[in-house]
């Protein structure tokens, strides 16, 4: 007989969890069942946890503690800590320097980055800690894995000016997760996310290298480009996990963005049911589902367990059914009877009514009949919880409100330029190439937003017009 999905195992999991449980695979996104709304206006805390992982280092807090500071408590630490360091003519020359670095590194508590290296010294409240230092592991692991590029940016202490050099040459608060060779295994994360989106990863990855040429560009738009392409991530895997066998991971799905300062109709593209975040809105709560009904279709024979630990790779539809079909007919057709055969285990499990003769008659079908149940054998109310968290990932800088029209994806004046920026790089480009470049990253306008950017660059110079063709004009390079 053919070994096709996990059945038994499965069985096993749902009689001891008594729950929805993803088993041995891997997650795909950082994403709460119980909704907390933390991420909502405080996404740039979560670039600490991100950057230290990259750099595979971590905050060493006993550095300061251990230190007697020559100023009072109610200086920074980190302020203390660095001009605790340097040799003064006399103590008002201290305060004075502690009071300068904590109006210079810092915005009231949060440091300010004047340095790439800097950004592995932003810490997580500790009631903040569990929720985003997912968020930090789940961002190194798909969009960075370890591309030494990027871990150089932030791991290179060079600074053209005195002050900036000082302050980094005094610093001591970090160490290697792996330091001790002894403890060595203990300090090693497991790795945890699935990256899904390989050539949307590669073109974040490919940005940000190029902002890092621009140092003081780069620390003001790092984040923010960040930020967008984690939001966007998570609104490419709810359309593609929509369209179940027939989805391309590796092509970008464009979506429509208004403009911030553009008025809105109902004609308007970012306002549709379709291409809009209307639709990412209305399917997301389809997303907890879908992650379970393919976590449980990945526990099959074709999903070899990744070396040194238990995990499995998290397959969405479109994979699993190529490899499924690459078997040939006889195991498609073993598998197929496999999964009718959970469709039936499942609502038995769940309690849920089995209708007579509902078996799939192929795949497709078949993935689609168990999602459907998945979805039924869920709690609504968990299944809302989780989708929301893509609105309070993009909440106040990449959805607005349009009044009757509700919430649309929303573009601002310095975005717009950001992403045109790594768009264009280095050399002028056609103007239609710019907006396929953008394209690429997700982002759709329709001929009325493109109106307004075209007026918009040709106001701030940066548009070669040799005609009113848009084959002949150019976009130069912003940086």
């Amino acid at each position: 007989m053919v070994q096709t999905l996990e059945r038994e195992y499965l069985n096993h999991l749902f009689e001891t969890k008594k729950k929805h449980d993803t088993g041995n695979v891997l997650d795909v996104l950082p994403f709460l069942s119980k909704r907390t709304k933390e991420i909502r206006g405080q996404f740039n805390k979560v670039l600490g946890e991100y950057i230290r992982n990259i750099c595979e280092i971590k905050l060493n807090n006993k550095a300061f503690k251990d230190k007697e500071f020559v100023t009072s408590a109610e200086s920074n630490a980190l302020s203390e800590h660095i001009a605790s360091n340097v040799d003064y003519n006399n103590e008002d020359d201290s305060h004075d320097f502690v009071r300068f670095l904590d109006q210079y590194l810092f915005n009231q508590e949060d440091i300010k980055p004047i340095h790439p290296f800097l950004f592995n010294y932003i810490e997580i409240e500790k009631k903040l800690k569990n929720e985003f230092g997912k968020y930090g592991q789940f961002m190194s692991e798909t969009f960075v894995k370890d591309n030494p590029e990027i871990k150089a940016i932030f791991n290179n202490k060079e600074s053209e000016d005195i002050l900036t050099e000082l302050i980094l040459d005094k610093l001591d608060g970090v160490e290697e997760s792996s330091k001790n060779p002894q403890n060595q295994a203990k300090n090693k994360t497991v790795k945890q996310y699935q990256p899904l989106l390989g050539e949307f990863t590669r073109i974040y990855q490919e940005d940000i290298l190029y902002l890092s040429k621009y140092k003081d560009y780069f620390l003001t738009s790092f984040p923010l480009l960040t930020h967008y392409y984690v939001f966007m991530y998570a609104c490419q895997l709810i359309v593609k996990f929509e369209q179940f066998t027939t989805a391309d991971m590796e092509m970008v799905q464009p979506l429509y963005f208004a403009l911030e300062w553009e008025s809105m109709s109902r004609r308007r593209k970012a306002t549709g049911e379709l291409e809009g975040f209307k639709y990412v809105k209305e399917k997301s709560i389809n997303l907890f589902p879908h992650i379970h009904t393919i976590s449980q279709l990945s526990h099959n024979s074709l999903n070899n367990v990744e070396e040194h630990d238990d995990t499995l790779e998290f397959m969405p539809y479109r994979k699993l059914y190529d490899l499924i079909k690459s078997k040939g007919e006889e195991y498609e057709a073993a598998f197929l009877r496999e999964v009718n055969q959970w469709v039936k285990d499942y609502l038995e499990l769940r309690k849920l009514p089995s209708p007579e003769n509902k078996a799939a008659q192929s795949l497709p079908e078949a993935f689609q009949l168990l999602f459907n149940y998945v979805k039924e054998g869920i709690s609504t109310d968990v299944a809302k919880k989780f989708g929301e968290n893509i609105g309070d990932l993009g909440a106040n800088q990449f959805l607005k409100t349009r009044g009757s029209y509700g919430q649309v994806f929303n573009i601002k004046h310095d975005f717009l330029l950001l992403l045109t920026a790594v768009s264009v790089k280095d050399k002028r480009i056609p103007l239609n190439d710019l907006f396929k470049e953008l394209e690429k990253r997700g982002v759709a306008f329709d001929r009325y937003s493109k109106k307004e950017i075209i007026s918009l660059f040709d106001d701030l110079n940066i548009l070669d017009k040799k005609s009113d063709s848009g084959d002949a004009q150019y976009v130069k390079p912003i940086l």
